[in-house]
């Protein structure tokens, strides 16, 4: 799932939550009634649910940010702004704060929504889709869709970050629009695989089962219960032993075996940049003590161990779950793998089909309230959960129990529970007045950002009187003898008209299920599953090639990527998952634009001419072609393959690359492996991950490059054209970055020639060497200009 904001301000050094921040602030003006920004959700003036956030566009140049949008999808409704006028008596010049006396405060009314329908993982090979909308109100204009040159219209094929239009003016503000997020009740349980249902917040069950495994992502949740086991000094045995599996204390009893926890507690854990952060919750979400960094030193104790322990967890991680493994007696490893202790260490338990032994123990050092102990992650009744799983225990819950639920009122006692004063002592703190006031409140405001409500669309114009009758009588007219409330009323019904349609399609009607936008967003960009057709749209549509001495052009169409893309999604996404690649988009940038050239897109899995290589019969294969033996021998021991000594042809390595990688480019490979041993290559090479973490200038192509092919001089690094011009072309199609044209220019030194030539000696004549003598070859470096196309690979 690739998904971005609506507005793409310069990021500048911000870190991910900041700059999502500043792309989707909200307008500092506050309501009186509540001190919470304009347009909050999901409750706004009158403690009436609000289906969005008003959203104000940052400015770059003195200008105000288009709006563009957040994800490919399809324009389903469209509706082009009135043009703005200072008629005091015309609906959209309405000022809901002085509305007694009619202002010029103009609120523009252009109006577009878009079909999303995106990929988060899949169950077995049945991917899980998931459609939602967004809905961009108070445009001021409506940008030309770039395929056609017209006006955005219905039907309409959108592509991520294409200009939609340009932000309007919210009574009488400008530079604002609406942005919301919704769905229908199927896609809000496939999305969240939580349903519909409210879970109590004061009174959390603890969890009987692991979480979702179709779609894994983000922090990963291990629920310890009382009685797990913990250590106060560092583990020596990676194995529970028979008799002490833990979890069986009883808080009721108040009976707990030694060296164990007293209280349940929640552990998260967070792999990023190389980095592991664990953080720690009480039963009911609220943190414990404060997040600490793992390291690998933690748990095993190496005789070269630093002063300082390493805190590069991450990038330690398969060497970490080779340490878990080699701990074992030789008969435990029989049982185990390498590969297996590395998916418990990243997700918690093994998501995969490499053996892990069933009383392996996952220690890891969290804090508790009365200090640092080691637990037992993986102890019995300890049960484990990723951000796919939308947990009520950090906020996440449904309020779908509205009393009302065809009207605009916010009669939902669940959520009024939730934002209410915590202060029983306060008999007023059901009343309207005071649940608005709380509106403004910090502590409210987050609660608020995790709730996925169910009401209707504030622009279905046929019920516009149906759904705000209650304001007639309880704000506008609260007597039938009211003529200025009755002329109030009338033109708030008139404005309410004029910012809504008749002719919703029927399926945005029915998406009743909202989510916070900022919340939804920078949740979802944690989600690095690509669906076929963002996986199609990696691969460069056209590219320049050395060929001799100068650049020949070759194009890639679609319906070849979409073939290739549809072949290889599965055990593509399932790989960048267990290695941490796709938590990412600038390491599937990296991946991918090696992808490219070593395997001609995706379609060669072997080596060409390998066979005649001097390292055969360990020649390359697999995506990032594995190469030699000890390479072989180090993805085998990870896997814990088997070995049964295949006669003759591999007797060194002990089982058969040709079966369990790849025999040849015509079908006789095993897809996953093949991606399997590519991402591993890159999450055990030295540095390589700390690489792809450090940007996407030629650089750190090139660095990243000798990651893959060896340190050799620049003239020598093969590919290094189509890598450089990959990098430049992914990082539009997977970054936030915005293209200034339709080429980017490239000044790179590399080969001048193709084919390597004849090295010369001082008079011109031919360098001989070898016996019977021969000329000697070398590539000779010179600077290159390319052009590089920036056209998107699409249908």
């Amino acid at each position: 799932m690739i998904i971005s904001p609506p507005f793409l301000p310069d990021r500048a050094g911000q870190s991910e939550d900041s700059w999502l921040d500043t792309a989707m602030a909200q307008p500092a003006s506050r309501l009186a009634s509540t001190n919470a920004p304009e347009g909050s959700f999901p409750l706004s003036l009158k403690l009436a649910w609000h289906n969005g956030l008003h959203i104000q566009a940052p400015v770059a140049g003195g200008a105000y940010l288009p709006v563009r949008a957040i994800a490919d999808g399809k324009v389903v409704f469209v509706h082009a702004p009135t043009a703005q006028n200072a008629e005091l008596d015309h609906p959209l010049n309405y000022n809901p704060f002085r509305a007694d006396t009619p202002t010029a405060a103009w609120t523009s009314d252009g109006f577009l929504v878009i079909e999303h329908r995106t990929e988060i993982g899949a169950e077995g090979a049945l991917p899980v889709e998931i459609v939602y909308y967004s809905v961009h109100m108070h445009l001021g204009s409506i940008a030309a869709c770039p395929r056609t040159g017209a006006p955005w219209s219905v039907g309409n094929a959108v592509y991520r970050k294409e200009e939609l239009g340009a932000p309007g003016g919210i009574y009488g503000h400008g530079g604002q629009i609406h942005f919301e997020i919704c769905c229908n009740k199927a896609n809000l349980a496939s999305l969240t695989r939580r349903g519909p249902d409210w879970v109590d917040p004061l009174a959390l069950p603890p969890p009987v089962a692991d979480g979702r495994t179709d779609s894994v992502f983000g922090s990963i949740y291990v629920f310890l219960p009382a009685g797990t086991p913990t250590s106060t000094s560092q583990p020596t045995h990676h194995l529970r032993p028979t008799g002490n599996v833990g979890g069986g204390a009883s808080a009721a009893s108040d009976h707990f075996p030694p060296n164990t926890l007293r209280t349940p507690l929640w552990v998260q854990i967070d792999y990023a940049n190389g980095g592991a952060t664990l953080a720690t919750y009480d039963a009911h979400g609220e943190p414990v003590g404060s997040r600490r960094s793992d390291g690998r030193d933690d748990y095993i104790r190496r005789p070269s161990t630093p002063s300082a322990a390493s805190r590069s967890f991450e990038y330690e991680l398969c060497a970490a779950a080779k340490d878990r493994h080699d701990a074992l007696s030789a008969a435990d490893q029989g049982a185990s793998s390498p590969s297996g202790w590395y998916e418990l260490l990243r997700f918690g338990r093994n998501l995969g089909a490499d053996p892990l032994p069933a009383n392996a123990a996952h220690w890891r050092k969290i804090v508790t309230s009365s200090g640092e102990v080691w637990a037992d992650l993986n102890a019995q009744g300890t049960f484990k959960f990723s951000d796919a799983d939308f947990l009520a225990v950090m906020g996440w819950n449904c309020f779908g129990d509205d009393a009302a639920p065809t009207d605009q009122r916010c009669d939902s006692p669940h959520m009024k529970a939730l934002i209410r004063d915590p202060d029983h002592a306060n008999a007023q703190r059901m009343q309207p007045a005071q649940l608005a006031r709380r509106l403004g409140e910090p502590d409210v405001r987050k609660k608020l950002r995790r709730a996925i409500c169910n009401f209707p669309s504030e622009w279905d114009q046929r019920s516009v009187e149906a759904r705000y009758g209650w304001l007639e009588t309880e704000d506008f007219k609260p007597t039938d003898d009211d003529p200025a409330g009755a002329q109030k009323w009338a033109r708030f019904v008139k404005h309410a008209k004029a910012l809504s349609f008749l002719e919703l399609p029927a399926e945005l009607r029915d998406a009743e299920w909202r989510f916070h936008p900022r919340e939804f967003v920078g949740h979802m960009r944690r989600c690095g599953w690509l669906s076929a057709q963002e996986l199609a749209q990696c691969f460069p549509r056209r590219q320049l090639h050395l060929s001799g001495i100068s650049f020949s052009s070759s194009t890639f169409a679609w319906q070849t990527a979409i073939a290739r893309a549809n072949e290889w999604m599965l055990p593509f996404n399932r790989a960048t998952r267990k290695y941490g690649i796709s938590t990412s988009k600038q390491r599937l940038l990296h991946l991918f634009s090696h992808v490219i050239p070593e395997t001609a897109n995706l379609s060669m899995v072997k080596e060409g001419g390998g066979e005649n290589a001097v390292y055969s019969p360990y020649y390359g294969r697999g995506l990032i072609q594995l190469t030699h033996l000890e390479n072989y021998t180090a993805y085998g021991e990870f896997r814990g393959f088997k070995r049964t000594f295949p006669a003759a042809t591999f007797p060194q390595l002990g089982w058969d690359p040709d079966v369990l990688i790849a025999r040849d480019n015509r079908g006789g490979r095993n897809a996953e492996n093949c991606v399997d041993s590519a991402c591993f290559y890159l999450a055990r090479r030295a540095n390589m991950l700390s690489h792809m973490d450090s940007g996407v200038s030629q650089a750190d192509a090139i660095t990243v490059s000798k990651d893959v092919n060896g340190y050799v001089a620049i003239e020598n690094l093969n590919g290094l054209d189509a890598r450089l011009q990959s990098v430049i072309y992914l990082k539009y199609m997977l970054l936030d970055d915005l293209p200034r044209g339709a080429t980017e220019t490239v000044n790179f030194t590399w080969r001048r020639n193709s084919r390597k030539e004849a090295v010369m000696d001082a008079q011109g004549r031919p360098v001989l060497t070898g016996n019977p003598p021969r000329a000697a070859m070398k590539y000779y470096p010179v600077q290159h200009t390319m052009n590089i196309s920036l056209e998107r690979q699409r249908p």
